[in-house]
């Protein structure tokens, strides 16, 4: 169903601003806004100091983009059933492909922000190294977890309608548990397991490792083995 697939994403892309005075620039619009109020507050207000010895806001982008990504792809793909009952209802249709249409829809926008993560890279004096090929490793890891997941959700949904609500509390602690905005290195030795049991620990991480050069994912067999298992 490649073209199929392909067909439905880009128009439920236009589709989803459709009737807006600025269109589909809402969808980089208020990611980029988020990332601006996240900045303005940690390291302008708060003081935050560089992580490893790189600016704040280059360790908020590398890591905020995988949470755009999973947070949009999770709750559309759970509601892909609701919203395209009309095709839910044909007895022809494939409606196993919805949540795959949700997740590359998304992924339109979260190319644009992997650019934009790297042209900020790139102001800030950094050069792209051999480890940013690894970049397709962690978001074809990030597009799997998705696909299994929006399955669940979106079966699940509608017979139990409450389920859009227990994922939006879910991500609140899910955001925080996640080194999006807070370093590793600040939380406690002894609670740090407790983090990494997050499979997005795996992908936040990689995507910083793959932008700032640092390790090849099978420098993590564990973490690797982990994420796979789950």
């Amino acid at each position: 169903n490649r073209k199929l697939i392909q067909k439905f994403s880009i128009n439920d892309f236009k589709s989803r601003y459709a009737g807006s005075f600025l269109g589909i620039m809402w969808a980089f619009i208020q990611p980029t806004v988020t990332i601006a109020v996240y900045w303005f507050v940690f390291d302008v207000g708060l003081k935050s100091a560089p992580t490893g010895g790189m600016p704040f806001i280059l360790f908020l982008i590398t890591g905020i983009i995988v949470w755009f990504f999973f947070s949009e792809c999770l709750v559309n793909g759970t509601n892909c059933f609701r919203e395209y009952s009309y095709l839910v209802k044909k007895v022809t249709f494939n409606i196993k492909i919805l949540p795959t249409v949700k997740i590359i829809s998304s992924l339109y926008t979260h190319i644009f922000f992997i650019c934009f993560a790297l042209l900020m890279l790139f102001i800030y004096g950094h050069s792209l190294t051999p480890y940013f090929l690894q970049i397709g490793y962690y978001l074809f890891c990030l597009i799997v977890f998705l696909t299994g997941l929006t399955w669940i959700t979106a079966s699940l949904q509608p017979f139990f309608t409450d389920i859009l609500q227990f994922i939006n509390v879910g991500m609140q602690v899910l955001f925080w548990g996640t080194p999006i905005v807070v370093p590793v290195e600040t939380y406690p030795e002894n609670l740090l397991w407790i983090m990494k049991l997050n499979p997005l620990y795996y992908i936040v991480q990689g995507y910083r490792e793959s932008f700032f050069g640092t390790n090849w994912f099978w420098e993590h067999p564990v973490m690797t083995a982990y994420f796979w298992g789950f």
